[in-house]
């Protein structure tokens, strides 16, 4: 998607919501939003595999943009598919998320 058509998309949507990882593709997501006027939030999720810089980083890159930060934990290691570890470990994480 180029600028003109994400400029499109968000006349067409005034307000969203972004899931947001604090890196450089959702972080330029969000400040299009915001650079749009679009009422806008930010989601990121927070499991046993993402770092704690991640979300330092989301929470600064928010902050900067002056949109709410909704940090989500689900329990991804209370499924019993995700903590067993399979090669299928990743499809059932995300779904769960």
């Amino acid at each position: 998607m180029g600028l003109a058509e994400l400029t499109a998309f968000w006349r067409e949507h005034p307000a969203a919501a972004v899931a947001f990882s604090g890196g450089v593709d959702s972080a330029a997501v969000l400040a299009s939003a915001v650079e749009a006027g679009v009422r806008v939030a930010a989601f990121f999720v927070k499991s046993a595999f993402q770092p704690d810089f991640e979300l330092d980083d989301a929470k600064w890159a928010a902050a900067a943009l002056r949109v709410p930060l909704t940090v989500l934990t689900p329990p991804v290691l209370d499924h019993p598919a995700v903590a067993a570890n399979g090669p299928d470990r990743c499809y059932h994480c995300k779904r769960l998320i």
